[in-house]
């Protein structure tokens, strides 16, 4: 009885779980949407279509036969009775349906097609705005780095300055000196050696 009652409720579950597909209920409501679509189509066809087909035709459409075989009546009491049936190819019928099938093709197709160019358009931008954000998230990211150079350097203890290097004329005018130093000095050395001699 437990093993039944367990069966009983995977089975409710399961049925449940597959009536609440969206799968299902996408072709539910194709199957009513295609339902009204047909016989959308079966009154343009029947209403508008037909009515001109038989205009140019000169009369009904289904009326387009051919006859394999007349039919065979008999006049009792001045009434036609008819005794075996004319066998015909009912070739405006196929005709009818033939253009009835064109019809809806046709009308699925252009509705398809627009749907795809709108779910293109709407990729498009789904893959331009995706595009524009990654663009934003990575000049935020850059943004951020720099800002947190700026902050490390902010926070790091100041360096010593460095001691400005002088000019290329004052090195010049130092080394002159040193020179003029060095010939005074050896000037002085040579006139103390004299004295001394």
């Amino acid at each position: 009885m437990a093993k039944e009652k367990k069966k009983k409720s995977t089975f409710w579950a399961d049925f449940k779980a597959f009536i609440s597909r969206g799968n299902i209920v996408d072709l539910a409501v194709a199957v009513v949407v295609g339902a009204a679509f047909t016989a959308i189509v079966n009154s343009v066809v029947n209403d508008i279509i037909k009515p001109l087909i038989a205009l140019l035709v000169g009369g009904n459409f289904s009326e387009l036969v051919v006859e394999l075989r007349p039919e065979v009546y008999e006049i009792v009491e001045g009434v036609k009775v008819v005794t075996e049936e004319a066998i015909t190819l009912n070739y405006g019928n196929l005709i009818m349906a033939i253009l009835t099938f064109l019809i809806d093709a046709f009308v699925i197709f252009t509705v398809i097609r627009l749907f795809r160019s709108a779910q293109a358009k709407m990729k498009e931008g789904a893959d331009a705005l995706k595009a524009k954000m990654s663009k934003h998230e990575e000049n935020a990211e850059e943004t951020a780095a720099q800002a947190e150079a700026v902050a490390e350097e902010a926070a790091a203890p100041a360096a010593p300055a460095e001691p400005a290097k002088p000019s290329v004329e004052e090195l010049l005018a130092e080394i002159r000196d040193l020179l003029r130093e060095g010939k005074n000095a050896e000037a002085a050395a040579m006139a103390e050696e004299e004295k001394k001699n």
